[in-house]
């Protein structure tokens, strides 16, 4: 494996990881909630995809149905919950959050082994995407190109619906002051809620682009969603540029390490966040609050 490829699939394993940080963080650093539950909707996401696509190979079509379909159940799912069980704990303090959340996965999770079984799904690639292409004498598979593309896009769609829109702009004002946002008229609840449907969102989104490329499980988040929050600790609590970065350094140690040093796989994102935490304890790009992205 060269460094060029190696590269490659570090930033490509580091997509998944930011789009599930990201939302973890951007609900973070608006609504004050460390989310337990994100990691049972990026698996919801996975499954949801492995219905839509089978045990066939799919067509280009059909995959992206499954993709969008996982983004969107899932920010449906995420609404829900935010309706009826996180919107009524928000003054509360943030164990009493964190054991909700929590309670909310166990719930998810145990409504998918029913659903889905415990038994792992695996899913074909559409054709198109299997293969792989030479960039600079280097062999490079596709659907790594299209994991790279699709971050892009998030990335830059994300920085430009909060630096950008009339909505980024009142879900800044409330991440910085909600109780001013309220009295210059501001709909808090429903930028919450739509915050909260976008974060869930991308997790399903997440989970659904890398169903190809797992074995899923209802048990599927576990390692994700710690390694999700590694990242937002890296990156920065409430810092959606923070997690873009951090994710994609982790995904590149990473990959690395599986290349040059398989000693240390699976523990590169330990050691920095180890390193962050004492030359950096707010993290990369951290702030207290949702700034600009």
């Amino acid at each position: 494996m060269t460094l060029l490829s190696t590269l490659i699939s570090g930033v490509a394993y580091g997509v998944p990881l930011f789009l599930v940080a990201s939302g973890l963080t951007l609900i973070y650093g608006v609504i004050g909630v460390l989310n337990f539950a994100h990691g049972s909707f990026f698996v919801v996401g996975a499954l949801l995809a492995t219905t839509i696509i089978g045990s066939t190979v799919p067509t280009v079509p059909t995959f992206i149905i499954a993709v969008l379909a996982g983004a969107a159940v899932v920010a449906a799912l995420g609404m829900l919950t935010e309706t009826t069980v996180v919107r009524h704990l928000y003054r509360r303090d943030h164990i009493t959050m964190l054991l909700a959340t929590f309670a909310i996965l166990l719930i998810v999770e145990g409504a998918a082994e029913g659903i889905w079984g415990n038994s792992s799904r695996a899913i074909n690639k559409p054709e198109i995407l299997s293969g792989s292409t030479q960039i600079l004498g280097t062999t490079v598979p596709l659907y790594d190109i299209l994991l790279v593309i699709v971050g892009a896009v998030v990335a830059i769609g994300l920085f430009l619906l909060i630096n950008k829109s009339t909505f980024g702009r009142s879900v800044r004002a409330i991440a910085q002051d909600q109780v001013m946002g309220e009295a210059v008229g501001l709909n808090t609840k429903r930028v919450m809620l739509l915050v909260f449907g976008l974060g869930s969102a991308l997790a399903g989104l997440a989970g659904a682009l890398i169903a190809p490329n797992v074995s899923v499980s209802p048990s599927l988040g576990h390692a994700f969603i710690l390694q999700s929050f590694a990242i937002v600790i890296i990156g920065g609590l409430g810092s959606v540029t923070g997690s873009l970065v951090a994710a994609l350094l982790v995904g590149v140690s990473e990959a690395f390490a599986v290349a040059y040093a398989t000693y240390l796989t699976g523990f590169t994102f330990y050691i920095l966040v180890a390193i962050i935490l004492l030359v950096r304890p707010r993290g990369l790009l951290g702030s207290a609050k949702l700034g600009r992205a």
